[in-house]
């Protein structure tokens, strides 16, 4: 009965996108900044880190924190920030472009760097500091790696109370996922968010799945909020088989920047998009003279693949979603007519893998490219 209570009052939105308000000024403009498609939304540490915008600097000069300084610009006083570190993110950074060029990314944030944008930021609720652990790291380091999370909420804990604390679940192991549970559990942490996953996803597949059925089992009962949508068209997979609360990603927004449009769970190029079909905010303003590179297509671009996401995600939550085979918002027929003062269409055509139109969480799950 009590996890059941505290399940319920936890409620946050089912997906909760990263708000790159600090970094990205259109986030705090007309329309994004009153925020109508989620009911949450996470900011990191690191995006405040590294924004030399003068908004922040004239809020920090006010003593406002950054919700109250969105809340004056138009963002819902009842929707929830959850603040992360943005951690994974400069790992991420370090482990990719800038390793296959050679370059060293010497950007590090410290416990005390993070608090104090924690302290800053007037969220509703705070990511634990957690370490990533990788299913090929040797015992030792996964040993280190679990006591530094531990320090890490005995540190948090002395500036947020406890039930404000969402604790991170990292390994692959059974024995460390018990045991950071346990520890969270112990210091009356209530909320828990499963970590590593998209290195996990590409590592291997099956092992993605024992794992994060595992927490999932393990947590059941709390709210658990997942890390990372390595490919959209896992949403049914985590919230309706699995029964993740919530999930967070960047994801939209980099398929946005591809110029890429969401139908259900699939992704279309915006050329093969019929706008007039779809009835949300964003598709009312796209339209085919729009400057596809410019910030206006951009910004009505991801307020629709946001919206369709969340209103993919709400049906998964409530068993719902099924695959709309008739979906009369995909143009099915590719010989439209062209023009070049139509640059929506001077679209090259993408590299990476196409995928049937009705793919599976089983489908994703097998393909081992």
């Amino acid at each position: 009965m009590k996890r059941a209570k505290e399940h319920r009052e936890t409620a946050l939105s089912y997906l909760i996108p990263k708000y790159h308000f600090a970094s990205m000024s259109f986030f705090r403009e007309e329309p994004l900044v009153k925020w109508p498609y989620t009911k949450a939304v996470l900011f990191t540490a690191y995006d405040v880190y590294r924004s030399n915008d003068f908004w922040l600097h004239s809020l920090a000069r006010s003593g406002q924190t950054l919700k109250e300084g969105l809340i004056e610009l138009g963002f819902p006083k009842t929707n929830s920030l959850v603040a992360d570190t943005g951690i994974f993110e400069i790992e991420a950074k370090k482990a990719g472009l800038a390793e296959k060029l050679g370059i060293e990314i010497n950007f590090e944030l410290t416990n005390n760097q993070i608090f104090e944008a924690y302290e800053m930021s007037g969220a509703d609720f705070f990511v634990s500091p957690d370490e990533i652990i990788l299913a090929t790291d040797e015992d030792k380091p996964k040993r280190a790696k679990i006591e530094e999370i531990k320090s890490n909420l005995l540190d948090i804990l002395e500036i947020v109370p406890s039930e404000k604390v969402i604790g991170v679940i990292q390994g692959v192991e059974e024995k460390y996922i018990n045991d950071l549970f346990e520890f969270y559990r112990t210091h009356g942490v209530t909320k828990f968010a499963a970590g590593g996953i998209l290195p996990l996803y590409r590592h291997d597949k099956d092992l993605f799945q024992q794992v994060i059925t595992y927490v999932r089992n393990l947590t059941r009962g709390y709210w658990l909020h997942t890390f990372g949508l390595p490919d959209v068209r896992l949403l049914p997979f985590y919230l309706q088989e699995v029964r993740m609360d919530s999930i967070d990603t960047s994801m939209l927004l980099y398929m946005t920047a591809r110029r890429r449009y969401l139908v259900g769970i699939h992704q279309r190029p915006v050329r093969l998009a019929a706008f007039e079909h779809c009835d949300c905010q964003g598709c009312a303003t796209l339209n085919r003279q729009m400057y596809t590179r410019g910030t206006d297509f951009f910004v009505a671009l991801y307020i629709h693949n946001i919206s369709e996401a969340s209103k993919v995600a709400d049906e998964c939550s409530k068993g719902k979603w099924a695959p709309k085979k008739d979906d009369n918002r995909i143009l099915k027929d590719e010989s439209l007519e062209r023009s070049t003062a139509e640059p929506v269409y001077d679209e090259k055509p993408l590299k990476d893998k196409s995928y049937p139109d009705w793919t599976t969480a089983a489908v994703l799950f097998n393909d081992k490219e």
